[in-house]
């Protein structure tokens, strides 16, 4: 997919393979390559993509690792072992895992002097049919949203059959019609969100078929998902959740069956086969940068960084706000950023002012034309002048597990861990420690109607809870209430009055605005060319605030915070201890942040 994505992939990867050689700088073999194959200019691309003095560096830049992805990685383990489980009981028939590659089922064939080769998470052989099963870290909720439409009326996608296994609704025989097609071409997709998962299986479809071992067999491919409907009920064995305790029932594991799926996609396969094998025997080295390349997230390219060298690292043309969907020129022709890059428009002033349709990237370009910031404040100080007091500024800290820890929980149900509060009475001065309360669970038991008791303690029934983007607090208060009913009405209350405090910087109309007689207005009220197209508390707070910074803190955000958590029980005492007092500090200043923020929005709202 790599491959597919960028033309330059290949190359660049095989240079990265030869890095453990000693004797081979991977600067020079890159200088080598361009050389011998007369592709580009050699010492411009080193410059511009190299622009470190140590290949170590590179080597780092590439090598890095999310550490939430060694920590989720036992909990996606399990799903795998809770995948193989099941099929057995289902289809009673033993499954092939393991978690060591060489133990896996394994297939290969060649393909014009290639070896492709998959490995198989489950392998089940029942006679005449074999399902082939690829466990992912997903929920069902995935495919029960893909809708298609008959006549402005939406139905399901998928639906289980008589066993509970999902399928498409023209695999089950049922009626089909209006867009259903076109949404089943979107869904094989490689790049929808479903369509990288059938991907990897029409991947092992490819290959087995190709290896002609199970010609004589009818083989099913199964995806095997979390059960966005499996509520864990709260009982443990050996003082971990027995997920298997209701197998029969509402499992936590779901089939899908997408036999179909691959088949449709395997036409599409075959020719993206043909690009990257040619792609593997010229190895061409493309020097245009690809609007393909993801740019975050887990698809994101090892190489993205040195490719994208170029890209300015301030107000690029990435940072306007609805960008892709396009800017419109004189004529009417709409440029998209694959065109952009392609026309060498890099940055925000590379775009013709009179292309810019959106208030908001007019607001943008001016901002970094002028370099002065854009603020409305008449709309700034109506908002701050309706605030009901006391402030109670609340952020909580969570740990999204994929498999559900405590009674009540889902797959991935944030599991709060952590909350800090910060208490401001009107006209009267904030302390960081003084105003500032918080709790923590510092192990991996549940915690969580303590947490609760105690911020009921703390938030009285009058005033405003204030967030940055509220609608992650309000869900959890929403979810508390379902787990705690006795505390429902005064947890429903919070929600009632939360703000986001975010609203105030981008505009967007707040649902609590009626109760505070504020009429409905949309566009962004402030924005500043150091928010880089960003309403985060990471931008606005440095702008705001600049005594104020996340860089010197030990616990630097949320993910680094999750990560703290999940740690807590395998480490010294001293660590512990430091980290525990880190994550403190940390989600303390997430709090005061917004004390500090408010208050130099009410010195900006003075000069109306």
């Amino acid at each position: 997919m790599a491959g597919l994505n960028c033309p330059r992939f290949f190359p660049l990867f095989e240079l990265y393979k030869k890095k453990n050689d000693a004797t081979v700088s991977f600067k020079d073999d890159l200088s080598d390559l361009l050389d011998e194959e007369n592709l580009f200019r050699k010492q411009e691309l080193i410059n511009e993509m190299f622009e470190v003095s140590d290949e170590d560096e590179i080597i780092d830049k590439i090598e890095s690792v999310d550490p939430s992805h060694e920590i989720m990685m036992p909990y996606y383990r399990k799903i795998e072992e809770l995948s193989s489980i099941y099929a057995k009981h289902k289809f009673n028939h033993d499954v092939i895992f393991s978690f060591e590659t060489k133990e896996q089922k394994r297939f290969e064939t060649e393909v014009d002097g290639y070896y492709f080769y998959c490995f198989l998470d489950g392998y089940q052989d029942l006679g005449d049919t074999v399902n082939i099963i690829e466990s992912k870290a997903i929920t069902s909720n995935t495919f029960f949203k893909q809708k298609f439409s008959i006549d402005k009326e939406k139905y399901a996608i998928f639906q289980p059959d008589q066993s509970g296994i999902l399928r498409t609704r023209e695999s089950l025989g049922l009626p089909i019609g209006g867009n259903y097609k076109e949404v089943i071409e979107r869904i094989i997709d490689r790049n929808h969100e479903l369509g990288s998962y059938i991907y990897d299986l029409t991947y092992q479809r490819f290959v087995i078929e190709n290896s002609k071992q199970l010609n004589h067999k009818n083989v099913r491919y199964l995806l095997s998902v979390l059960n966005h409907t499996y509520e864990f009920d709260g009982v443990y064995e050996n003082k971990e959740p027995n997920y298997l305790k209701d197998i029969d029932k509402n499992f936590i594991i779901t089939l899908v069956d997408v036999t179909d799926l691959t088949e449709i996609a395997l036409k599409k396969f075959k020719e993206d086969l043909k690009i990257v094998i040619n792609r593997l025997d010229t190895n061409y080295y493309d020097d245009s940068l690809n609007d393909l390349c993801p740019r975050k997230g887990k698809h994101k390219c090892m190489f993205h960084d040195i490719c994208y060298e170029k890209i300015p690292k301030e107000n690029s043309i990435f940072t306007y706000l609805y960008g892709h969907f396009g800017f419109k020129d004189e004529k009417g022709n709409k440029h998209f950023v694959a065109d952009l890059l392609r026309e060498n428009k890099l940055s925000v002033l590379d775009i013709p002012y009179h292309w810019l349709d959106r208030p908001i990237n007019r607001i943008q370009y001016n901002a970094v034309k002028t370099h002065k910031p854009y603020i409305n404040y008449a709309r700034i100080n109506e908002i701050l002048s309706k605030l009901p007091y006391p402030l109670y500024h609340l952020d909580f800290e969570s740990f999204p597990c994929p498999l559900p820890r405590f009674k009540g929980e889902k797959p991935y149900s944030q599991s709060v861990f952590q909350f800090n509060l910060h208490i401001e009475e009107k006209n009267k001065d904030v302390h960081l420690i003084k105003d500032s309360y918080h709790y923590l669970a510092t192990d991996h038991t549940d915690h969580r109607k303590s947490l609760v008791e105690y911020m009921l303690k703390l938030i009285k029934d009058d005033g405003t809870i204030i967030a940055w983007n509220d609608n992650f607090e309000k869900a959890r208060l929403k979810e508390f209430a379902n787990f705690f009913p006795e505390y429902k009405e005064k947890l429903i209350n919070m929600v009632e009055r939360t703000f986001d405090l975010m609203a105030v910087f981008k505009g967007n109309y707040h649902e609590i605005y009626p109760k505070w007689g504020i009429e409905k207005k949309e566009g962004v009220n402030f924005y500043h060319e150091k928010m880089q197209g960003s309403f985060s508390i990471k931008k606005v707070l440095p702008i705001l605030v600049p005594s104020m910074n996340y860089n010197e803190l030990d616990v630097k955000n949320g993910n680094d915070a999750m990560v703290t958590y999940a740690m807590f029980p395998y480490m010294e005492n001293k660590e512990f201890v430091a980290k525990k007092d880190a994550l403190i500090t940390y989600c303390r200043q997430d709090t005061f942040a917004m004390v500090k923020i408010l208050s130099s929005l009410r010195k900006i709202a003075e000069f109306f």
